[in-house]
């Protein structure tokens, strides 16, 4: 028997046991839809709590020189920004007060002067990016200044102006800029680094990184708001979610290829006597077992494939759809299962002594 008269011969006994073909194709639709709307139902949850833990507003890290011994200067504030584990860096100083330079006695609003690349921190709404001493203003800002366009200048209170050229919005985890206006600073220093970590597992290890790089005198000179509470909460939240989708999995899996088992065997049983005339004929027991196994598999695909539009449709409907390498996983891990619970009825199968079963009435 050659390997396609065993695959010929298997896609032929599916097609002729409708029966049994059926009830396999059943549980391995059954095992898919379970396992997406339970185990996958985890995986989505799973994916949006660490999806938020991880957003830029987590991943924060701000170090502040307390004592204003100039530790964020220009050149500091580019190394870290080239750091592997860094996502942005800009140096922001101690807000001021500034109020529209045109208006006497006008609202402020408070003013942050940047350092570093201003388009790692703010985006460009109109105008053009700032030189040095020179300001952008956001929208509401504006409205506040008296502004008509975001254009002429801002005075602070020692009567230091602040030309205007464009306006900005700021998302997180920058999002307190939008209040105010941004000055692009030169080449002083400012009075804190603001660090976006590029993920939270990296948080620790980047936090050791940034402040040797600074480089403070000493440790009480500085302030640090570190992510790393999150990053470690974000390791507790995803091992237990983890561990629980991989206990249902394995449950769900151990299950149905149980039941897959016994459908198999007791087909087995059933066709023994056919089963004992091939090997009588001169068919190898790998024959046989290819017969069964792929018998098995060729029963199991199309229940796969209405398990997961099922399942996947049902929990579209529920706002919980798992990632697509989880549904194209559970596809893999599901016709697994089937075949290799064929496995042991088709050893069983392949290794009986022939003339006993057919002598067996």
């Amino acid at each position: 028997m050659t390997v396609t008269g065993a695959l010929a011969e298997a896609a032929r006994t599916a097609r002729a046991h409708r029966t049994t073909s059926l009830l396999i194709a059943l549980l391995c639709a059954a095992i898919c839809a379970v396992t997406l709307l339970t185990v996958g139902g985890t995986a989505a949850a799973e994916a949006q709590v660490l999806g938020r833990l991880d957003a830029a507003g987590s991943r924060l890290l701000v170090v502040t020189d307390t004592k204003g011994v100039g530790l964020v200067t220009p050149a500091a504030v580019t190394v870290l920004g080239e750091l592997d584990t860094v996502e942005r860096a800009v140096g922001v100083d101690t807000p001021f007060d500034v109020r529209n330079s045109g208006i006497t006695d006008g609202l402020p609003v408070p003013a942050w002067r940047l350092l570093g690349p201003l388009d790692r921190a703010v985006t460009l709404l109109i105008g053009r990016w700032p030189r040095s001493g020179e300001a952008l203003v956001s929208v509401p800002a504006q409205r506040t200044l008296g502004m008509a366009a975001p254009i002429g200048a801002v005075v602070d209170g020692d009567g230091r102006e602040f030309p205007v050229v464009g306006a900005f919005s700021a998302e997180a985890p920058l999002a307190f800029l939008s209040t105010g206006v941004v000055i692009h600073q030169g080449g002083d220093p400012v009075a804190s680094a603001y660090v976006v970590v590029g993920s939270a597992a990296a948080a620790r290890a980047t936090e050791h990184v940034v402040i040797a790089a600074l480089a403070p005198p000493s440790l009480d000179g500085i302030e640090v708001r570190s992510p790393t509470a999150l990053a470690d909460l974000q390791g507790v939240v995803g091992g237990d979610l983890g561990g629980f989708g991989r206990g249902l999995l394995l449950v769900t899996l151990a299950t149905g290829g149980f039941l897959l088992a016994l459908v198999v065997l007791a087909e087995v049983l059933l066709r023994r006597r056919d089963l004992g005339r091939r090997r009588v004929l001169g068919a190898p027991r790998w024959g046989i077992l290819a017969i069964v196994v792929t018998r098995t598999g060729v029963a199991a695909a199309p229940g796969v494939v209405a398990g997961l539009s099922v399942g996947a449709a049902a929990a579209a409907w529920w706002g919980d759809l798992p990632p697509w390498a989880f549904v194209a996983g559970t596809a893999i891990l599901t016709l697994m299962t089937a075949t290799a619970a064929a496995v042991p009825p088709a050893v069983l199968a392949g290794w009986r002594d022939p003339v006993t079963v057919l002598r067996t009435p």
